[in-house]
């Protein structure tokens, strides 16, 4: 037995390459994973900008109002400046 031991020890000790079990499955994670980032920047990204094009849509109903209620303004002075003008001055009696 002894001998046995001797052998073995002379020989030194040898590690075995064994194959990573869990290589496949590590990158089925990394790539998983950075798609669903991924997707989540790309879905980020279109909700801001479809905010963005909501707000400008806004601002541009704002800004034609407020040019309809000028011109609404507009009429109804034209409107009064005609009426006085056939009528003429104001009597007072």
């Amino acid at each position: 037995m002894t001998l046995l031991l001797l052998f073995l020890q002379d020989q030194g000790t040898r590690t075995a390459d064994v194959p990573n079990a869990m290589g496949a499955h590590t990158w089925f994670i990394i790539l998983a994973v950075g798609s669903f980032l991924l997707w989540s920047v790309s879905y980020s990204l279109q909700l801001h900008k479809e905010a963005l094009a909501r707000k400008k849509g806004r601002e541009e109903l704002v800004r034609r109002k407020e040019q309809l209620l000028d011109q609404i303004a507009d009429l109804e002075t034209r409107k009064l400046g005609r009426r006085q003008h056939r009528m003429g001055p104001p009597r007072h009696w």
